[in-house]
């Protein structure tokens, strides 16, 4: 048996984005294997322990000037001061101590800490504790996290970032393996200077877990015979998620014979992309879970501009069996590729989607790939495989460590 300690920024039910998700879903499969498994996130509140779902999770102050759902209602140089200020908070380090010291970890596995300071690996080191840390995205490189400005990936890290991160830059080499959920960030991350101290063997890619509420093996898609083929969008409506780049795509194809259906919840510019909507058969549907879009489609679209490390809505599709057109960027192409390469486009190029999509309406749904063309993505993103995944690196991190290490983790905690 392993005692596992996770930290992300947040952990359900306080939910952003897909990270925490998929951290809950990790450490609930590692119970489920036997291990002993707890989880640190921050709260807007004070201190809070309780047990949710076998996993023992701490809820932390955040300790920042304001909580991240207030980020709208500051100026940019109160957010710019607050980033800043993070990379220095010692009151995070501490009280992710006094978590280690409560739970006595024998490895801490650190996620998304885009509003987290990273001398949290600190507190770890200084334990002698073993550190993992899977990208998810690139809060260490990038003060937004996502490498994306003004509608255009960044090619590099702006000065701005780099005064926002510095001190990541140098936190990281606390770090004893890494993990990228996709190829894509994993490299991304190494070409930055990131994690060059890691040895290659404990540089890892394991893709996300993932399951679909209401459609597990004796799931049946709802028959769409009599409508015309339906294609549908699942994610945040904003310009880095290339929703602007699907209706331009859409508007290029024939004028009859298909429909989009667009779910998902809506940022500050999905005004601005409703109106290249205008004349076309797409339905715009709000909020909605996976299953409910799932049954009512042919084909979902997975148009990112940003380098996505690995987009869960394809995970989703492929458990439903719902076959993914996506553009070739960040971590969809390990996906997607696994499947079929044909269904690739390159990213932001709404000519060569509508291409796609167009290919797709001459075959007809009858000749579309199902559940089986998908099953060895969907087997090898199961909670239980992935933790099996982890559960190895974590053997070979505990394995490694020094025995003068293994001392001061014993001294430090009390043993």
């Amino acid at each position: 048996m392993t005692r596992i300690l996770h930290l992300s920024m947040l952990y359900p039910p306080h939910i952003m984005g897909g990270a925490e998700r998929s951290v809950a879903l990790l450490s609930e499969a590692l119970v489920a294997a036997g291990h002993e498994v707890a989880a640190a996130c921050i709260t807007p509140t004070g201190w809070k322990e309780e047990v949710r779902n076998g996993v023992k999770v701490y809820r932390m102050p955040h300790e920042t000037d304001f909580w991240p759902e207030e980020w709208p209602q500051h100026s940019v140089l109160e957010r710019g001061i607050r980033r800043f200020k993070q990379q220095f908070n010692t009151r995070i380090e501490a009280h992710f101590g006094r978590v280690i010291d409560d739970f006595k970890p024998d490895v801490v596995h650190t996620h998304s800490l885009l509003d987290v300071s990273t001398r949290v690996w600190l507190a770890a080191q200084a334990r002698g504790l073993p550190v993992v840390h899977t990208l998810r995205d690139f809060d260490l490189a990038c003060g937004n996290a996502a490498m994306f400005l003004h509608g255009k990936r960044c090619e590099k890290r702006h000065l701005k970032c780099q005064a926002f991160t510095f001190m990541k830059a140098v936190h990281h080499k606390a770090v004893d393996a890494v993990v990228g959920v996709g190829a894509g960030i994993l490299q991304s991350h190494l070409d930055m200077g990131y994690f060059q101290h890691v040895p290659e063997a404990r540089r890892r890619v394991i893709w996300n877990p993932a399951i679909v509420e209401g459609i597990d093996a004796d799931y049946v898609k709802p028959s769409l015979a009599g409508k015309p083929l339906t294609f549908g969008y699942l994610g945040r409506i904003n310009v880095e998620k290339g929703v602007g780049t699907l209706l331009e795509a859409a508007a290029r194809l024939p004028s009859r014979d298909w429909r989009l259906l667009i779910a998902g919840k809506e940022a500050s510019e999905s005004e601005s992309l409703k109106p290249l909507a205008e004349g076309l058969p797409v339905d715009w549907l709000g909020f909605v879970s996976p299953r409910e879009l799932f049954d009512q489609i042919d084909v979902l679209i997975v148009p990112s501009i940003w380098a996505e490390p690995l987009p869960r809505t394809i995970l989703e599709a492929y458990a439903a069996g719902v076959p993914v057109i996506g553009a070739d960027s960040g971590g969809i192409p390990d996906l997607i590729g696994a499947a079929n390469t044909d269904w690739l486009y390159p990213p932001g190029d709404a000519a060569a989607l509508a291409h796609r999509m167009a290919a797709v309406m001459a075959r007809g749904r009858g000749v579309l790939p199902g559940r089986p063309d998908f099953a060895h993505v969907v087997e090898a993103t199961t909670p239980a495989k992935v933790a099996a995944r982890y559960l190895n690196l974590y053997d070979e991190v505990r394995r490694v460590r020094k025995p003068q290490d293994l001392a001061r983790t014993e001294a430090a905690l009390g043993a």
